[in-house]
């Protein structure tokens, strides 16, 4: 169809488009609204590429933030199925900040994503450190669909006080911190003591820092919006 491939060659420009798009392109692709989604999911969903050198290396990213802008369920599996992202060191910044915002992208989906989400943390065929970005991406939920905080926030401690699996019960408490949930914090601390939770994963001085403090006070991060991104978190031009 004429629209495919118009879309397509959008997306392609996108590839390319190196540290920041232009407005022109930005907007053009948007215009497609939902129509644009499946072409903007194969190539936010391309992380190999992250790895490529620039101007291909930061396409990914930017078809993921754009997928925040036309948000849906059907985005949810494909994200989460590329974490753990394997992160070069500290200066592979597009694979590093795509990891850091591919649960928010999915947050973004607001109340239709937590059963999803819960759902895909029982899966047992996926990797822990999968199901545990499913977990994480439920924090942003909690943030974008405030009405299921509480939901969700039961939901996880009935989980926690069942979990057997070390790691998952790590998840757990990282979700119950982040969102501040100073009400676990008994509950939590004793689980450390029986063994139970995997210190690795979140140490108990961390776990009590969030508990007892606000949590992660980034959750908000969630509602910006795709400019925001660049201008707040990067990558900019450097100046000439």
């Amino acid at each position: 169809m004429l629209l495919d491939r118009r879309i397509d060659d959008l997306v392609r420009q996108l590839r390319r488009a190196g540290l920041r798009p232009s407005e022109r392109l930005v907007q053009s692709i948007l215009e497609y609204g939902d129509a644009a989604r499946e072409a903007l999911l194969e190539l936010a969903t391309d992380t190999l590429a992250l790895q490529e050198d620039e101007p291909i290396g930061w396409g990914p990213l930017h078809a993921l933030r754009l997928l925040g802008e036309i948000p849906d369920q059907s985005i949810i599996i494909p994200l989460l199925s590329r974490l753990p992202l394997q992160v070069a060191g500290q200066d592979d910044y597009p694979s590093h900040t795509w990891a850091n915002e591919a649960p928010q992208i999915v947050g973004r989906c607001g109340a239709a994503a937590a059963p999803i989400l819960w759902s895909f943390a029982d899966d047992a065929m996926q990797l822990l450190a999968s199901r545990g970005a499913a977990l994480h991406g439920l924090t942003y939920v909690a943030t974008t669909a405030p009405e299921l905080r509480e939901d969700i926030i039961t939901e996880a401690r009935n989980r926690l006080a069942q979990e057997t699996n070390p790691e998952m019960a790590a998840y757990l408490v990282l979700l119950l911190g982040e969102l501040g949930v100073s009400a676990a914090y008994a509950e939590i601390m004793a689980a450390y003591r029986e063994g139970r939770i995997d210190r690795e994963i979140i140490p108990p001085a961390d776990a009590r820092q969030l508990l007892l403090g606000e949590g992660n006070p980034h959750l908000g991060c969630v509602g910006r919006s795709f400019w925001e991104r660049y201008d707040l978190h990067g990558p900019n031009p450097t100046p000439q």
